[in-house]
């Protein structure tokens, strides 16, 4: 009969020295008192199978809406800080088909002083469920112009890992949304 249908698998990417492995359990991943552009990011997490994974835990990690992490110092060095510090990052663990949401404020840009280029706005993920191998990847958005010339190879800037959001303009009030699914080997 027909080969059953397998879904590619997320690309990796690079860590990054700022991931804290005991992030709050949270959907919600800025302080209330922050401003910036609102957006809430969905989906499923999935096997290369299609099969929904119940409990997988996903790990968010993003920079402030002005390109700072909540655990860098004032040179850019990564801090262990204390969940009470733990400001723009997250635990979030998917439900009975799979699924996931979290809100966030859109990370500003920042200067990568080793590669001497901007950065594209960016998430950092990590997804981890039983018997399969952990993803470490980033999300990123369609209409950063920093994109197209981000740090060169497989560990950066993939268009497969763009999540279109809707309305595609920011307003102030408006929370954008989008649909990213995490396929995993």
């Amino acid at each position: 009969g027909p080969l059953p249908l397998r879904l590619p698998a997320t690309p990796q990417q690079v860590l990054g020295p700022y991931f804290l492995a005991n992030a709050p359990l949270r959907s919600r991943l800025h302080p209330a008192s922050a401003v910036g552009s609102s957006i809430r990011i969905s989906g499923q997490v999935l096997s290369e199978d299609m099969k929904a994974l119940v409990g997988a835990t996903i790990h968010v990690g993003l920079a402030d809406p002005k390109g700072v992490y909540d655990n860098q110092d004032a040179d850019g060095n990564p801090l262990n800080v204390p969940l009470s510090q733990q400001l723009y990052r997250g635990r979030l663990t998917t439900n009975k088909k799979g699924g996931y949401s979290f809100t966030f404020l859109r990370p500003g840009n920042y200067f990568d002083e080793g590669a001497q280029l901007w950065r594209p706005a960016h998430i950092h993920i990590i997804v981890e469920a039983a018997g399969y191998k952990r993803l470490v990847t980033q999300l990123y958005f369609q209409d950063d112009p920093h994109n197209t010339d981000d740090i060169a190879g497989d560990d950066f800037f993939q268009p497969e890992l763009v999540v279109q959001v809707s309305p595609a303009v920011a307003a102030p009030g408006v929370t954008q949304s989008g649909v990213f699914n995490f396929v995993l080997k």
